[in-house]
């Protein structure tokens, strides 16, 4: 039966953020590379066609976040996704063999993940200061790599810092863009039914952040009842994100000169100053993305990986290593392109991070030793999830279709 007790630290350390700090871990590590794939990915479907595939996909992902919530909740000891598989998934003689292959499936989404920032994030700096590939992703990487390391506290005041700048910038760019002379608003209500479905696995991917929500509860320990409050506000202002930054594209271009990076032809059509500020916008963006996402891979592969502590040196590099280099080998023999990165990424992910938490909720209710700060309500039950499963589901057997 599940009695009231605090959280337990465990090989991952508590490190204590505010609310608005969890909250701004969520919104950086959402907005980046899918925001930005986003309008080349629906410039068929047209703006009405984000709207719609955000909205649903901004949906399923609270849910998705608050059924992981309330499972970490229902759990004495903090762990990760992949510790809550173990917990509630699968046990006896198949447990290593299942937990290996699901740790194995979230490399798998995170290293396309990973890989899509980094060349975002040299595109936009190849923008701005007109320097080779490798020398941008090289600068890409110092920061990147720098605050990964450092961990969970620095993530969370660094991405409070970005997200307020980003907001800023962005408020900035969409006010240039609609009262551009090129600007044509007409343009906003172009809407192709018959291209809409190539939307779904990026517009999946613009808040598939179900790994941060034990980073979340670790940070919001001290006032775990705070944890589904970051949740729903880090995902609503993601949502404004990811309607604004198209809604500006849309407006100022026709859909034969957005690009893969849409900040490079959005910036171009702005001028030299709206080419600096749409660029520095995408590199905060992706470079936010990249520390919210390496962070929770790296203590995924600390608890999978049963480490003494995230913070043992030898540990920590070995963490780090299995964490990045595969995305630079990737780099390296440029495999495939950025938005291809994000397709890949939100369809296998969508399943993965989306479909999973629903059965690991029925078990912690069923098993859980400890009781929640947080219970999702009625109303999110059997009914939501028979949607969800058929969304992600649907989605991912479509890319699987289009290859």
């Amino acid at each position: 039966m599940a009695t009231e007790m605090a959280l337990v630290q465990t090989n991952l350390h508590f490190k204590r953020l505010t609310l608005t700090e969890a909250v701004a871990y969520i919104v950086g590590t959402n907005v980046g590379a899918a925001v930005l794939a986003l309008p080349y990915a629906a410039r068929q479907a047209g703006y009405p066609g984000i709207v719609a595939a955000a909205v649903l996909a901004t949906f399923f992902s609270i849910v998705s976040h608050l059924y992981i919530a309330e499972s970490m909740l229902r759990t004495p000891s903090v762990t990760q996704l992949v510790g809550l598989f173990r917990t509630y998934l699968f046990k006896g003689r198949a447990n290593g063999l299942y937990l290996w292959f699901l740790f194995i499936m979230t490399i798998g989404v995170a290293i396309p993940t990973l890989t899509s920032y980094i060349i975002g994030g040299a595109q936009s700096i190849s923008a701005i200061l007109g320097i080779s590939t490798g020398a941008a992703q090289c600068i890409f990487l110092v920061p990147g790599m720098a605050i990964v390391w450092l961990g969970l506290k620095a993530t969370g005041v660094l991405q409070k810092a970005a997200s307020l700048l980003m907001g800023a910038v962005l408020l900035l760019l969409t006010f240039l863009s609609l009262g551009h002379q090129q600007a044509i608003l007409s343009r906003l209500a172009h809407f192709d039914a018959g291209a809409f479905w190539p939307i779904l696995p990026v517009a999946i991917f613009t808040c598939l952040s179900q790994n941060t929500v034990p980073e979340v509860v670790r940070g919001l320990a001290h006032e775990p009842r705070l944890v589904p409050k970051a949740i729903v506000y880090g995902l609503l202002i993601n949502l404004v994100f990811v309607l604004v930054v198209p809604l500006s594209v849309f407006a100022l271009l026709p859909a034969d000169k957005i690009a893969e990076v849409a900040t490079t032809s959005w910036g171009r059509a702005l001028g030299l100053s709206g080419l600096i500020m749409a660029n520095c916008f995408a590199f905060f963006a992706l470079l936010t993305s990249f520390w919210g996402t390496a962070g929770t891979i790296l203590t995924n592969i600390v608890d999978v990986l049963k480490l003494p502590s995230e913070w043992h040196l030898g540990y920590r590099l070995l963490s780090f290593a299995i964490t990045l280099v595969p995305s630079l080998i990737i780099i390296l023999c440029r495999f495939t392109s950025f938005v291809d990165l994000i397709k890949i990424a939100g369809s296998i992910g969508g399943v993965l991070l989306a479909l999973l938490p629903v059965l690991i909720l029925w078990r912690a209710r069923r098993h859980g030793a400890r009781s929640p700060e947080y219970i999702a309500p009625a109303w999110l039950g059997r009914p939501v999830q028979a949607g969800m499963i058929l969304f992600y589901l649907g989605t991912m057997i479509y890319a699987a279709l289009a290859l």
